[in-house]
């Protein structure tokens, strides 16, 4: 049987570099200050080396997926250049001195003088950012998917959607007399519209931004609608989901009318809702193809 190929996985790629993006904006920020400010302030030295290390770990994340997906033989010491060699990074050599100054400082109870940590993170930090830059255009031309669009992940969370919304029908039909004098049925269909609300927004989160939606947090459908991504018209729909959503992982007390209720109003707009999503997204690919 012939071996599938190794792909690299977007999502995670995605995900790990935006952790590195946030690291990386606060490292920028605090460096940003003048040498004898920054050597001054040790509670700033300890945020900084914070910083830097979760950017590094948040960099060797995707390094070690790319060196199993195109079995590389690499160690802690020679990732980061080796892969920055394998995406034709010009400063490769300078990510082993990276690591280098990462392995000798990373124990953060250690002392490191402040003028070296100041001057370092300084040289290194503009090399983040290039490393990044250079596996995603890396990623782009060996998958051929110029967005970067994770397709394996919207598949399975639309399935996930597909099938929670069938057990919600099933345990919907049984009356409402029925559901409220069986706990087990109120149980299962809150966990199960927990799943399909977090399939769906999960499915919104990777895509806002390529839909040019960069600011959101539990109001991503929301965005989506007012981004018209989402036809107007399904905007309550949305807000009523979301709004669910939360009280159902908050403190406030949920009852089995108001959950059977409101699940009755709004199940049926949970896959149309996925459905305006892929058909903008089939838009995008084809402006992106034109």
């Amino acid at each position: 049987m012939q071996e599938t190929k190794k792909k690299p996985k977007i999502s995670l790629i995605l995900e790990s570099f935006t952790q590195l993006e946030k690291a990386y904006a606060d490292l920028k920020k605090n460096l940003s200050l003048p040498e004898e400010e920054f050597v001054s302030n040790k509670l700033l030295q300890d945020k900084v080396r914070v910083d830097f290390n979760l950017a590094f770990e948040s960099a060797m994340r995707v390094c070690r997926h790319l060196s199993a997906v195109y079995d590389i033989k690499t160690t802690s010491k020679d990732c980061l250049q080796k892969i920055g060699e394998l995406v034709g990074l010009s400063q490769a050599q300078a990510l082993g001195e990276l690591t280098q100054f990462y392995i000798k400082h990373r124990d953060l109870r250690e002392t490191l003088q402040s003028e070296e940590l100041y001057r370092s993170l300084v040289k290194f930090l503009p090399l983040f950012k290039e490393y990044a830059k250079a596996v995603v255009e890396f990623v782009k031309r060996e998958t051929n998917n110029p967005l970067l669009i994770d397709f394996d992940l919207l598949n399975e969370k639309a399935k996930y959607i597909k099938e929670s919304v069938k057990k919600i029908d099933f345990v919907l039909s049984q009356g409402f007399e029925e559901f409220s004098k069986t706990p087990m049925y109120y149980d299962r269909v809150k966990y199960f519209y927990q799943v399909a609300y977090d399939s769906l927004f999960d499915i919104c989160k990777h895509l806002a931004p390529k839909f040019g939606v960069r600011k959101f947090g539990d109001d991503c459908l929301s965005k989506l609608v007012e981004a018209g991504v989402i036809p107007q018209e399904y905007y309550m729909d949305v807000f009523k989901m979301t709004n669910l959503k939360n009280k159902l992982i908050s403190t406030w007390e949920v009852s089995p009318q108001e959950l059977y209720e409101r699940l009755m109003e709004i199940k049926d707009k949970i896959e149309p809702v996925m459905k305006e999503i892929s058909k903008s997204l089939k838009k995008l690919l084809q402006s992106s193809q034109g």
